[in-house]
């Protein structure tokens, strides 16, 4: 068994709903949190809706025949299943659906919160967009329930029959699947690659922790004779390594991860040249006080190892001060030649620490409403690097500090079955200073299913410029129609 959950008779010795005089239950098994699953209806066989519950909990009700409702989409893609309830009795619905688990995460390794759309490939159904998030809000990553089958998660406003930014995954029943997006930059990045997660965790110690390693490399060796008879070589040496320390349990859940690439380039006659060099630990701990609060805390810290040299012909070299006699900054240029260190090892040091609370304001299938707010901190430590100002000019840096609230305010929203509205908005604050609030991201997307086959679509996007610019909140909209047709 590949869930996230326990088995299914942990999951009930764990709950603590009782069995009250003349009532049974209904128990729907949980594949990773309850919190993080859509939630089930039960209706009595008269249509009458009869309770509400999360999966991984008994629902109570009297005894009975009942239809369940549940899994993801608008109510006429949902999960049905029929369970009989018996007085003083338990009934398990038997897991005939699979789960799907996504993150989205930038090719350098960080997680980032991007956006996607899943269709089920077999009757090209749009079950609506998708997200994922940023470290310290791995926990709300929302599981796709679903039937089994053929699904493609592609990036939001390709079409269905494009050749582009899209993987595929086998979804089966009675298993969760965990799947990575990659994406080539945070804001309209292309998906340009995904796919099933290859660092499994594998329990080591204790039965609230689980590991997990991946580590990888390339060698290539290229030798080219060109059209004037010159002749070329180049060896390439990539490596990839990642950990990762999970401590998950009903009241707390923590991840520890540490990521180090390392790409390598030798010309012949040529020094080596590091192509690529990053490394990054990262800790993310949540408290989980009940289903609905949550308060995080974070750090991270990014570097590299190996120093960073360039060789031009001339080099300028930039260095700001202050004069003290005259209190005035002054560029203090020299010129050099060669090669010339911009960086080295180890410096410059990025930190960023953070805290906050997540809250599940609500979780009604109609209606889902949840916020994020915390205090952000960062720093980067420079000691001998430079930041490049043209292709041969640098300046040397300074360490530096910065501070900000941010919020972040999500919700979707389910008119009948064929209307869906999601709703993202995210605000900063820098130094948390009120007056420097700003509108990072807001965008509202409305979904009309016209028909199994034709959708209609809004997309309405606005952002804040706090700099001098002519229109301050730039902003776009986007109306489609969406075709689809298989045979």
């Amino acid at each position: 068994m590949n869930w996230a959950a326990p088995a299914v008779e942990e999951q009930m010795n764990r709950d603590g709903t009782l069995l009250t005089l003349g009532k049974g239950a209904v128990f729907v098994p949980c594949f990773s949190e309850p919190r993080r699953e859509p939630e089930v209806a039960v209706y009595s066989r008269s249509g009458r809706l009869a309770a509400v519950g999360q999966t991984g909990h008994r629902i109570l009700l009297d005894s009975g025949t009942y239809e369940l409702q549940f899994g993801s989409g608008v109510t006429e893609r949902r999960l049905r299943a029929s369970a009989r309830v018996e007085e003083g009795h338990t009934t398990v619905v038997a897991p005939t659906w699979g789960a799907l688990l996504v993150e989205t995460l930038l090719d350098a390794g960080a997680y980032i919160d991007g956006q996607y759309e899943l269709l089920r490939m077999e009757r090209w159904v749009n079950y609506g967009r998708g997200a994922g998030f940023k470290d310290e809000r791995l926990q709300d990553i929302k599981v796709w329930v679903l039937p089994p089958g053929l699904y493609r998660l592609s990036k939001v406003g390709e079409s269905y029959n494009s050749l582009r930014n899209y993987i595929t995954v086998q979804i089966n029943s009675g298993e969760l699947h965990s799947v990575e997006l990659v994406f080539d930059k945070e804001v309209d990045g292309n998906l340009i690659a995904g796919g099933a997660k290859s660092l499994n965790t594998r329990t080591r110690v204790g039965r609230h922790w689980t590991y997990g390693l991946r580590a990888g490399g390339n060698l290539g060796l290229t030798q080219e004779v060109d059209e004037t008879a010159l002749h070329q070589e180049n060896v390439l040496l990539s490596t990839d390594l990642r950990t990762r320390a999970r401590y998950d349990r009903p009241s707390f859940f923590g991840i520890n991860e540490f990521f180090l690439q390392d790409g390598f380039l030798k010309d012949k006659g040529k020094p080596i040249n590091i192509s690529l060099d990053d490394a990054q630990l990262r800790s993310t701990w949540v408290r989980r006080l009940n289903a609905w609060v949550g308060p995080y805390v974070r750090g991270q810290a990014s570097t590299h190892l190996f120093p960073n040299k360039v060789t031009l012909d001339t080099v300028y070299r930039v260095r700001t001060y202050v004069d003290t006699s005259s209190a005035t900054r002054v560029d203090s240029t020299l010129d050099t030649s060669g090669s010339f260190r911009v960086k080295p090892s180890f410096f410059p040091v990025s930190l960023a620490e953070g805290a906050g609370v997540n809250l599940e304001l609500l979780t009604r299938y109609e209606l889902e409403l949840s916020t994020q707010l915390g205090l952000a901190a960062h720093q980067q430590i420079s000691m001998g690097d430079y930041v490049a100002r043209t292709s041969n000019t640098f300046e040397k840096s300074v360490s530096s500090y910065s501070v900000g609230v941010e919020g972040i305010l999500t919700g979707k929203l389910r008119l009948s079955t064929r209307f869906t509205l999601d709703l993202r908005a995210e605000i900063f604050a820098e130094n948390a200073q009120p007056e420097k609030i700003q509108l990072q991201e807001s965008e509202a997307d409305f979904r009309l299913f016209l028909s199994r086959n034709v959708e209609l679509g809004y997309l309405f996007q606005i952002s804040e410029r706090l700099d001098q610019v002519a229109n301050r909140y730039p902003r776009k909209h986007s109306l489609s129609l969406r075709l689809s047709f298989n045979y």
